[in-house]
């Protein structure tokens, strides 16, 4: 799934390999996908051929393509890139694909649901969460410092744990599942903790491990559970996640827990993370 550190990455990919290029044809859902979300409303054909390519950027967990005439084309959620020089490289199926006077391709696939949305003006989409994601900073921004991060706090958080301060009510746009895992790892905090517990201390080494760790998994082209336009799996090598849980903590040898809570899957070592 898209997350910050992936769609900071890929956007600057996309970058490189599109900007100014123009497209002369669109295809949509050529293999039909029962969730992948489009803005029916819009002839995405009639739209976007013929125009170019402007530029591209992150909004938190979203990517913007821009073309002229004021269309954006806004991905979320589970999107798979593929660039292609032909059409032979092209993948078996696709649910968005976009061919360039160049005869090079972009095809865009769905794995367990996403949206590839496109707009027409300045306005902000009509999807609230994409409203929160481009008005609030990411800890990528000089504005994501401590003062901020302690703001987020909210007034009684009650048992509210540090995944549900760091993963619900959009506190940090585009920060989700997959990322808090290691963020957690490196705080040495258990992903259940409640937040209120933590001392001036802890909830200052949270912060910084936040804003660390994601700037790591942005400089090596995002998480190596997830893949970059070339098909390479990113280059950050992932502490606790699918592909390492079951080789027990890096630290301490001891066996890594994995159980569902919050709505997705959190892995944490029982000695590291108390």
């Amino acid at each position: 799934m898209l997350e910050i550190p992936e769609t900071y990455a890929l956007s600057q990919q996309l970058q490189t390999l599109l900007k100014g290029k123009e497209i002369s044809s669109v295809l949509r859902q050529s293999s039909p996908h029962k969730f992948a979300f489009f803005s029916e409303d819009s002839d995405y054909s009639l739209l976007l051929e013929n125009q170019t390519i402007i530029d591209i950027y992150p909004v938190a967990a979203y990517i913007v393509i821009e073309c002229t005439n004021q269309l954006r084309l806004v991905f979320r959620d589970g999107i798979r890139f593929y660039y292609a020089e032909n059409q032979g490289e092209l993948p078996k199926k696709h649910q968005l694909l976009l061919g360039f006077t160049d005869d090079t391709y972009l095809a865009c696939s769905v794995a367990m649901y996403g949206a590839m949305l496109l707009y027409h003006g300045k306005e902000h989409p009509a999807d609230q969460y994409y409203r929160v994601a481009a008005e609030k900073p990411v800890p990528y921004d000089d504005a994501f410092d401590f003062s901020y991060f302690k703001s987020l706090l909210p007034e009684n958080p009650k048992k509210m744990s540090v995944k549900a301060f760091l993963g619900t009510e959009q506190r940090i746009p585009g920060v989700g599942n997959g990322c808090m895992q290691d963020i957690f790892f490196l705080s040495g905090l258990h992903p259940k903790r409640p937040i209120a517990s933590l001392d001036d201390k802890e909830l200052l080494n949270l912060y910084q491990q936040t804003v660390q760790t994601l700037e790591k998994m942005k400089e090596l082209g995002g998480r190596d559970t997830e893949k970059n336009i070339d098909g390479s799996a990113g280059g950050y090598q992932t502490i606790l996640s699918r592909n390492t849980y079951k080789n027990g903590c890096k630290v301490c040898g001891t066996d890594i827990v994995k159980e569902n809570y919050l709505g997705g899957t959190i892995y944490y070592c029982p000695e590291c993370q108390k």
